[in-house]
């Protein structure tokens, strides 16, 4: 979801193309390591649609995905493919605008498209969903983690936890890990991801015996938080939850600490890459939220994950990996376990697999639908240090 430091990764490696900004710009990728058995004897390609923000506000953070969804294909091609068919990518920008991310569900029908791997962000699912459930092509999502989005339909999935499911491991290591009573949450005013996992959180920690003391609201484009941090300093609570994104939070955490607020911080993913950001000192006080994905973690679809970044992007590759990134690769390769699992490319077939998906071991965790579209997967808790982000743990949800 924050993926700056991944972006200049992949410009410094020579794939600074994919920054360009080009408006409902398609790209066929060529299947360049397919053999060459001639025109009339190539297998028709099963052609799958990756959609993210290429331009835009997101682009940044988003445009790494073009690039990882690529090496999974990769990967899949030179291995033979699926049924014997190359997997061909059509790629589409969202524009970093539900508008864009329409536009690009449409263009993807257009394209004949089977599946669809994207978007990275709710607000642009909840746009790409109605278009693509009313035209029976299944998608799945990054880090598209709003409850609602697989409500659109059931062709709608997602690579990613839900806001619920985070909000439960937050909660439970606010309250048992880092032994908080009384916690202040912090909330975007009007901001659906922030207004839910605050609503989540505060639910949970309640009902575990923990005492929400306050909660605060702030605009998304603050800039001073000089209220909040009074108050906050006033309550003095054991914790101080911020449901907030990189920008905000950063800034609220570098005014609470500079006014010497030593109390833990806890946030979301929306918190991703955090420790890339100018705003920030992490040298000061306990920082920590939770994550899709974190490379310490050490199952084998983990460390292959891992191994492909570094081959690909050399050794500095992992200093700016974005979480966000493990869930698309993860997002392409359970549409082709499906594929394969179901013996057809066709967009009914493909859904009917998805939907019964089991234990897949991805890159993120195991990974199983039961039939919600919502992944039962685990989660991992980072803390941010002066230099690095610390694996803390991982959490498997309990529900």
């Amino acid at each position: 979801m924050r993926g700056k430091r991944m972006a200049r990764v992949l410009r410094a490696a020579g794939f600074g193309r994919f920054a360009g900004v080009f408006a409902c710009l398609m790209t066929v990728a060529a299947v360049a390591c397919w053999p060459a058995t001639g025109a009339a004897q190539a297998p028709q390609p099963i052609r799958i649609a990756s959609v993210f923000a290429r331009t835009g506000v997101g682009a940044e953070e988003n445009s790494p995905n073009f690039r990882i969804v690529q090496l999974a294909v990769r990967e899949i091609n030179a291995s033979g493919g699926l049924l014997g068919r190359p997997v061909e990518l059509v790629e589409f920008d969202t524009m970093s605008t539900p508008l864009g991310a329409r536009q690009a569900a449409e263009d993807a029908v257009k394209a004949g498209a089977v599946a669809v791997v994207g978007p990275s962000w709710s607000s642009q699912a909840m746009a790409m969903g109605p278009v693509l459930q009313a035209a029976g092509i299944p998608m799945i999502g990054a880090t598209t983690s709003a409850p609602e989005v697989t409500r659109i339909g059931d062709y709608i999935f997602r690579a990613c936890y839900t806001d619920t499911l985070q909000a439960e491991v937050l909660a439970r290591f606010a309250f048992m890990d880092l032994g908080a009573r009384r916690a202040v949450v912090v909330t975007i005013a009007d901001d659906v991801y922030s207004e839910g996992l605050s609503s989540g959180f505060s639910r949970r920690f309640e009902s575990l015996g923990g005492t929400v003391a306050l909660q605060l609201r702030y605009l998304q484009d603050a800039m001073n938080f000089t209220d909040q941090v009074r108050a906050i300093g006033a309550e003095s609570p054991d914790l101080v939850f911020v449901a907030g994104y990189t920008r905000d939070s950063g800034l609220l955490l570098k005014q609470a600490r500079n006014a010497g607020l030593a109390m833990p911080f806890l946030g979301g993913d929306g918190w991703t890459a955090l420790e890339h950001y100018p705003y920030l000192d992490p040298a000061n006080g306990d920082n920590y939220y939770v994550s899709h994905w974190h490379p310490s973690e050490t199952s084998p679809a983990s460390q292959k994950f891992v191994a492909l970044l570094q081959r690909e992007f050399g050794p500095d590759a992992l200093s700016g990996i974005d979480a966000g990134n493990a869930n698309a690769y993860d997002a392409l390769g359970l549409v082709a376990d499906a594929i394969r699992r179901a013996g057809s490319a066709k967009p009914a077939a493909i859904r009917d697999a998805l939907a019964a998906t089991e234990n897949y071991p991805g890159a993120t965790g195991s990974i199983t639908f039961r039939d919600s579209r919502d992944p039962i997967k685990p989660m991992v808790v980072l803390r941010i240090t002066a230099d690095s982000v610390q694996f803390v743990k991982m959490v498997e949800p309990t529900q």
